[in-house]
C-alpha cells in the first residue's frame, strides 16, 4: 500500500508545496523525518501533528507537568491507524518558535504493493524558508532585504543565509536522492532487508593487538603516518597524544569558536544548530579525553544559550531542555570529582548562570536552580 500526500506551508505566497509518496505503516516520527527531507528543513526543532483532534509528538518528561493536553508518542503511533481515508486533512507544526504550520492532504491510497517501500517526492515548488528566520514575517522580511540592493540589513542577511540559498529552487531529483540515502530510517522496520550470510568483518582490539605485535618498527611508523594522513580527526588525535597539553589547549580554542559561532557568529545571526554545537563538544572529548576542557566547553554552551535568550527573548521548549540537560551533565561531572578541583575552578560561573536566568520563562530558572542545589560542595 502507498499513500500519496500533498503538503503545503501555510501563509506564504507564492505557495511552497510538495507532493510525495510513502508507506502508511511508518510511524509519525518517521513521517516527520520524511517531511523534513521533502520540504528541505534541517531537523533542528521540535514538532507535532494535529490529527483528528489528537496531538501526536514527542512527549517530554521534563515539561510534562506543564502540559494541559495528552500528547501521543510519535515514535509509537502508526500513520495508517490515524489517517486512512482519501482527502483526509491533518496538520504538521515544525519549530514552536517560528511556528511553521503545514497542511497535509491524503490525496490517494494505492492498495497495490509497492516494489520499493522507500518514500518518493513526485512534485513541488520553491525552497522552504531558512531555519530560525523568525517565522512567516521573518521570512518575508529576509526576502525583501535580499532583493533590495541598498538595504541597510542586506550584508547582515547575506552573511547569515545558507550558501546557495535560492527561494525559487526546488529539485525532485535532489530530494529523492536524499530519501534513498536515508531509506532504512523512513520505512516500516518490518520491511528493512537485513543482510544474509557472512557477518561483516570487524577488527577487534585483540586482533589489532595481535597484528601490531607482528609488525616491525618501520612498519609501525608507516602505519601511524598513514593514520595521520587519513583524516583531520586522526591528525588532531595524534597531535594531542604527541604534543600533549599544548595541542589540547589549541583544540579547545578551536572547538570553543565552533560552539560560540552557533549562537553569536562574527557576522549575521546565530543559526542555533544546537546539535552541531553538542557534536563539537563530543568530538573534542573523544579526541582529547581532557576532562577539564570538555566540561568548560559544556559550560560555554550553556552560557552562550543563556546570553542568547537574554539578547533575543524566550526561545522554545527544545532550546531550554537542551541547556538544562547539558547543565545537569556539568553538575554530575563536578560531583564525581572527589578532589573538588572542578568545583573550585567553575563554582562562580555555575552560580552566575542560575542568577542570570531569573526572568527567563519555561520554568528554566527553577530547573537550573534545582540542579545547582545538587552540588555536593555547597
Amino acid at each position: 500500500m502507498v499513500y500519496t500526500c500533498r503538503i503545503e506551508l501555510g501563509e506564504i505566497a507564492p505557495k511552497i508545496w510538495r507532493e510525495f509518496q510513502f508507506h502508511p505503516g511508518v510511524t509519525f516520527h518517521q513521517l516527520h523525518k520524511i517531511i523534513q527531507v521533502v520540504m528541505g528543513w534541517e531537523n533542528c526543532h521540535l514538532y507535532e501533528f494535529h490529527v483528528n483532534e489528537r496531538v501526536i509528538g514527542l512527549p517530554n518528561p521534563t515539561f510534562e507537568h506543564m502540559e494541559d493536553r495528552e500528547v501521543l508518542n510519535a515514535r509509537k503511533e502508526v500513520v495508517q491507524n490515524h489517517v486512512n481515508e482519501e482527502n483526509s486533512v491533518f496538520t504538521y507544526v515544525y519549530d514552536f518558535g517560528d511556528d511553521w504550520r503545514h497542511t497535509i492532504i491524503l490525496v490517494k491510497i494505492d492498495e497495490s504493493a509497492a516494489s520499493d517501500p522507500a518514500p518518493m517526492c513526485l512534485d513541488g515548488a520553491r525552497s522552504c524558508p531558512q531555519e530560525d528566520v523568525g517565522g512567516v514575517w521573518g521570512h518575508q522580511h529576509m526576502l525583501e532585504v535580499l532583493l533590495t540592493p541598498n538595504h541597510p540589513e542586506r550584508d547582515q542577511f547575506i552573511g547569515w543565509v545558507r550558501a546557495g540559498y535560492d527561494p525559487e529552487h526546488f529539485s525532485c531529483e535532489e530530494v529523492n536522492h536524499e530519501l534513498q540515502r536515508q531509506k532504512d530510517k523512513l520505512i516500516p522496520k518490518s520491511l528493512i532487508k537485513r543482510p544474509v550470510g557472512k557477518k561483516p568483518a570487524k577488527l577487534t582490539k585483540s586482533a589489532l593487538n595481535k597484528h601490531l605485535k607482528q609488525l616491525t618498527n618501520d612498519q609501525l611508523i608507516e602505519l601511524v603516518k598513514a593514520c595521520y594522513g587519513a583524516s583531520k580527526e586522526m591528525e588532531k588525535f595524534l597531535a594531542v597524544r604527541i604534543l600533549g597539553d599544548e595541542a589540547a589547549e589549541s583544540l579547545f580554542q578551536e572547538y570553543r569558536k565552533k560552539i560560540e559561532k552557533e549562537f553569536f557568529p562574527e557576522r549575521g545571526f546565530g543559526k542555533l544548530r544546537l546539535q552541531e554545537a553538542k557534536n563539537a563538544i563530543s568530538e573534542f572529548e573523544r579526541l582529547t579525553g581532557n576532562v577539564k576542557y570538555s566540561l568548560e566547553l559544556k559550560l560555554i554552551y550553556v552560557e552562550n544559550g543563556v546570553d542568547f535568550t537574554l539578547s533575543y527573548g524566550d526561545i522554545d521548549e527544545r532550546f531550554y531542555y537542551s541547556m538544562a540537560s547539558v547543565y545537569a551533565d556539568i553538575i554530575d561531572q563536578v560531583n564525581e570529582d572527589e578532589m573538588a578541583e572542578l568545583f573550585d575552578e567553575f563554582e562562580d560561573r555555575l552560580e552566575a548562570i542560575v542568577l542570570k536566568t531569573v526572568d527567563i520563562g519555561w520554568g528554566f530558572h527553577d530547573n537550573l536552580a534545582e540542579l545547582h542545589a545538587q552540588l555536593r560542595w555547597i
